[in-house]
């Protein structure tokens, strides 16, 4: 398949089904550090296709933050996973059918004072109201910590509308009064009528619909199955003892699971009970083997106090192990015994739930069941689950982790930006982040990460903008056309560059600044070239605005690759200026060879290099409303979640917010981005009229071709370069045809 080497993408996917895993705090420790515990996962319950044998270790994973008699008044499940869980407790709307969750905006509290650093659980009041326990860390004046458990209220976006902890320390005061509380109350009215019916056979439970088709779990045929899951319905005492029967030889036919058992009857036929509500269901079952020859009597042991059964002859025909034995009668005896603890039924798989009863809410049906798997520590627990009325159980699923995919090798900006986003949005989304590089994407690789998402991916994509490039600049692709189809997310960075001069050259000409250079320009036209990168990178939008809004008459020499670098003018003397990075000429300004006349970058952002503010091109009145960025944009694919692209929206600000990735973007010159989604379109239409601007007229005539040509296209400039490197970027060179839209970085 064709590699798009020159196609120059870098795409980011979030798109694998595993869910993050978060650090439990360590409570032994006083000393917490909030950024080292990440909230837990979120998840919404999602049906599970299977309806017979789903992950039941998923579907029945919660405890209860209420009173199961409450459920039918209420709207409001407050579902609270087993210990030692990566899961988040979470507030399930049973009409609505979503799940609630503390937004990442509500996980400090009082200008960062309180921080969130897990969710302890969901319950419900007796107004049937949820309150949200979490534990908090709050850092003093003094550089201590204080760790704390409190209480308090979101509304349905997550946000509190009661805080756990006041500013002052104090814990939050729940009682509030019915106008206060942030959700709806609900009366008997809230349930709505199910299709379905409850039935219940050999003491379990069950839904079916009105064909009679079980939606759930069919009740068992064999009742001693059945009674040993009745039995489970309860936590059974470590003492217990039942009854069961064994034949002649000592051998069990059937199991200790009996609460009272029949003697063996004519012909070979028992009568077995469960307790199963009133009248007790019981059934005949027949028995199979033949009467022993021997006379065999029940005899109690006077050391062990057990009983067993002695021959004619007095000897113990089966040793005394029983609590009680009864007389054999047609081959077999009732005797009773030690519970078996150990024992399942033939056939059974650990894990699959016992379940104790179905209670309506809302729209949903909640499942009461007793499970034993690794979840619960290999120890029967009671746990909850639920339904939807389709028979379709919702399991928890976490967000999936985001993959950030980069279609350039490492080292590049692309990957630099990656990086900074897979350390700080775990934190803020709740989820695994990773970076994976793949610089070989076919052609099939970009149209699937443009188009295919859906809710549970998330596409961040670096491209030029606009979209599909400039006619007449841009080599088209099949898949340019695609590009059109991404959804907006947020602009993410944008990087300038600065216009540079011949330091010698300019003392020789008395070129100073930028007003300097126009008046020069006009007075010898064509005397003056600029050395940029080739036809659709960031020099070449930069050079035509410079001649289209001052007029002037300079050359364009254009070198292979993004940017050329310093040693255009400082060794090869191929022109007296350029357009290139900051991180490009920092070595060249420092050593006095090249002198910054001006940045591209908007009045609003001026640019500082070793404490010396730059002048923006655009300060000049014949440049006015000058800018030239490389953008780095967030897109997602074309079927993904609004919810979900907002809601990454959300926590890229807040990245960009952060002082610490502020003061990083400061240093190697990049101004942080944000917005809307609704910006970034609008910044897109703004991109297109620059290059409008910037190809009017004759805005390339005697550009001349300069520079060396090599095969493969590269990201080598590292983003987290300071200017202060020491040596000047490599070259950057793409094969002939011209770079394709948009360049990659």
């Amino acid at each position: 398949m064709k590699r798009l080497f020159l196609l120059g993408i870098a795409l980011w996917l979030g798109a694998v089904p595993h869910p993050a895993r978060a650090a439990a705090p360590d409570d032994t420790n006083p000393r917490v550090d909030p950024d080292a515990l990440p909230m837990q996962s979120e998840w919404q319950l999602r049906s599970v296709i299977d309806s017979q044998a789903p992950p039941w270790q998923d579907v029945f994973a919660f405890t209860l933050g209420m009173a199961p008699e409450s459920m039918q008044r209420s709207r409001w499940l407050s579902l609270n996973p087993g210990a030692n869980s990566a899961r988040s407790p979470g507030l399930f709307d049973a009409l609505l059918g979503r799940a609630l969750f503390l937004s990442p905006a509500a996980r400090s509290l009082c200008g960062g004072g309180w921080s969130v650093v897990r969710l302890e659980r969901v319950a419900l009041d007796a107004a049937l109201q949820p309150s949200i326990e979490v534990r908090l860390v709050e850092l003093q004046t003094d550089g201590s910590q204080r760790v704390a458990v409190a209480s308090g209220r979101i509304d349905e976006q997550g946000r509190w509308t009661v805080p756990p902890k006041t500013c002052a320390g104090e814990d939050a005061a729940l009682a509030d009064p019915p106008a206060a509380w942030p959700y709806p109350m609900q009366d008997e009215g809230a349930q709505v009528a199910s299709g379905l019916r409850l039935e219940t056979r050999a003491g379990q439970p069950g839904l079916r619909d009105a064909h009679g088709k079980w939606l759930t779990p069919a009740p068992v045929r064999d009742i001693a199955t059945a009674q040993w899951m009745r039995e489970r319905q309860e936590p059974i005492p470590a003492d217990a003892t039942a009854w069961g029967l064994i034949d002649a030889r000592g051998r069990t036919v059937i199991p200790f699971l009996f609460r009272e058992l029949a003697d063996a009857a004519t012909p070979r036929r028992i009568r077995l009970c469960i307790a199963a509500g009133t009248p007790r269901e019981c059934r005949w079952q027949r028995l199979r083997g033949g009467d022993t020859a021997a006379v065999l009597r029940p005899a109690q042991d006077p050391d062990s106090r057990r009983w067993g059964y002695r021959d004619a002859a007095g000897r113990w025909a089966i040793a005394p192990q029983f609590r009680q034995a009864r007389a054999f009668r047609h081959g077999y005896a009732a005797v009773s015994g030690p519970y078996p603890h150990d024992w399942h039924p033939p056939g059974w798989q650990d894990g699959r739930p016992v379940i104790r009863g179905f209670r309506r809410v809302g729209r949903h049906w909640v499942a009461e069941a007793m499970i034993r798997n690794a979840s619960t520590g290999g120890e029967w627990a009671l746990r909850y689950g639920v339904l939807n009325d389709a028979g379709q159980w919702l399991a928890p699923m976490p967000e999936y982790a985001l993959h950030i995919v980069v279609l350039v090798p490492p080292g590049g900006r692309t990957g630099y930006y990656a990086q900074m986003l897979a350390e700080h949005l775990p934190k803020l989304l709740g989820r695994e982040v990773q970076v994976d590089y793949m610089p070989q994407a076919s052609e099939a690789d970009y149209r699937r990460l443009m188009t295919q998402g859906g809710d549970a991916k998330l596409l961040l994509a670096a491209l030029r903008l606009p979209r599909g490039g400039i006619e007449g600049v841009h080599t088209r692709f099949p898949v340019d056309r695609l590009m059109h189809a991404l959804r907006p997310v947020a602009l993410l960075s944008s990087e300038p560059l600065v216009l540079a001069i011949d330091s010698a050259k300019a003392d020789a000409l008395g070129i100073r600044d930028t007003q300097g250079l126009l008046a020069h320009a006009r007075a010898h036209p064509g005397a003056l070239r600029i050395a940029t990168g080739e036809n659709g990178w960031t020099g070449h939008l930069a050079f035509g605005q410079l001649r289209a809004l001052s007029g002037v008459d300079v050359r364009r020499v254009v070198f292979k690759g993004i940017y050329p670098d310093s040693d255009a003018i400082t060794r090869e003397r191929a022109a007296e200026l350029l357009f290139a990075p900051v991180k490009g000429v920092a070595v060249a300004v420092r050593r006095g060879q090249l002198q910054v006349l001006g940045t591209t970058a908007e009045t609003a952002h001026p640019q500082t290099f070793d404490g010396a503010t730059w002048p923006t091109l655009a300060s000049t009145a014949a440049l006015a409303g000058f800018a030239a960025y490389d953008r780095f944009s967030l897109w997602a694919p074309a079927d993904s979640d609004a919810a979900s692209r907002r809601k990454l929206q959300e926590a890229v600000a807040a990245v960009l917010a952060l002082p610490s990735v502020r003061k990083q973007l400061q240093d190697i010159q990049v101004v942080a981005g944000g917005g809307s989604a609704e910006d970034l379109l609008a910044l897109e239409h703004e991109e297109r009229r620059r290059w409008e601007l910037a190809l009017s007229g004759s805005a390339d005539s005697g550009s001349v071709d300069s520079g060396s040509v090599d095969s493969t296209p590269v990201d080598s400039t590292p983003a987290a370069a300071a200017p202060a490197a020491s040596t000047p970027a490599p070259k950057r060179a793409v094969s002939s045809p011209a770079p394709a839209s948009p360049p990659s970085r």
